[in-house]
């Protein structure tokens, strides 16, 4: 059936018969996240509210399992953190939520770094830990050797920095592992763009295709890898979070941040060989993921993170 079939087809099932599509959202993935994994549309209908229509690019089918997020959209919608889904289908791709108003808009670092923002943030996060399991539990470890499997298999160009910070990522995955981790729904996914900020500092979670049971430090390291490089600011961060400012947990989250960036590095070095997109910037963000990694990975106080956690 034809993808624009499917997507009226969705839009019927949403209660949005007939409804308009507007222009695709661009897509760029630097400096900003966003509209990347989906071609994403608004669509009215006369007398209707808006809905938000989201389809998969075909080459982001090696990387997310639209069952999975529809799953997690579902679960977070209900939770009041998240657009509601009102329709979807796995099997296109295709995703119908209810639209967020004009006053919404996609976050920004500067905002969302604000404290009473960012403990809205942390809360909306924390409040998605506590919906049913979700089927997708992978780690980000298990995605790195996925996605370095894919990139030996694509003939994928990658740094000399590259294995360096595979090596050490996989000494983090030992100390976690021989530590142990907890298993929780988590968002899993620390761009900016994917929250968005509405009236009186409201906040709502978007974009689930990351989403997995994974430890609660993996979901708070994302954060603090995208809004608060400075130890103090993440400590503050962390006591927002979990109620305390535990140096153990700022240990924790750090290693997990840099090792979903090195996942995020891998993701993009990859599509900048695959994807036809050519004016999406895969190199650059994945160069820019990778240097964050590497601040962490090859840092000073790697070690004694290392041994805290």
């Amino acid at each position: 059936m034809p993808s624009d079939v499917v997507i009226a087809a969705e839009l019927a099932r949403a209660g949005a018969p007939g409804a308009t599509l507007a222009p695709e959202i661009g897509g760029a993935v630097s400096p900003i996240h966003r509209a990347v994994e989906n071609e994403c549309r608004l669509a009215v209908a006369p007398g209707r509210p808006a809905l938000f229509v989201k389809r998969l690019h075909a080459d982001m089918r090696p990387f997310v399992d639209p069952s999975r997020s529809i799953e997690a959209s579902r679960k977070a919608g209900e939770a009041g953190i998240a657009p509601r889904l009102v329709a979807a289908d796995a099997a296109a791709g295709v995703l119908v939520f209810e639209a967020l108003g004009r006053d919404w808009t996609w976050g920004r670092t500067d905002v969302l770094r604000r404290p009473a923002t960012l403990e809205r943030l942390l809360a909306a996060k924390r409040r998605f830990q506590g919906v049913e399991p979700l089927e997708e539990g992978r780690s980000v470890f298990d995605l790195i050797a996925r996605y370095g499997t894919f990139a030996r298999e694509q003939a994928t160009a990658l740094p000399a920095t590259l294995p360096p910070a595979l090596a050490a990522v996989a000494r983090v995955a030992a100390a976690l592992a021989a530590a142990g981790t907890d298993r929780l729904p988590c968002h899993a996914d620390g761009a900016a763009a994917n929250v968005m900020t509405g009236p009186g500092g409201e906040v709502r979670l978007i974009d689930f295709e990351w989403a997995r049971a994974t430890d609660p430090a993996h979901d708070l390291g994302t954060v603090l890898a995208e809004l608060c490089p400075f130890d103090g600011e993440a400590l503050l961060a962390i006591e927002m979070a979990t109620g305390a400012a535990s140096s153990r947990t700022l240990a924790r989250a750090r290693l997990f941040g840099a090792a979903d960036d090195l996942m995020w590095a891998l993701w993009g070095f990859i599509l900048a060989g695959t994807s036809p997109r050519r004016h999406v910037e895969f190199a650059k963000y994945a160069e820019w993921r990778l240097l964050r990694a590497r601040a962490v990975l090859e840092g000073p106080r790697f070690l004694p993170w290392l041994a805290m956690v």
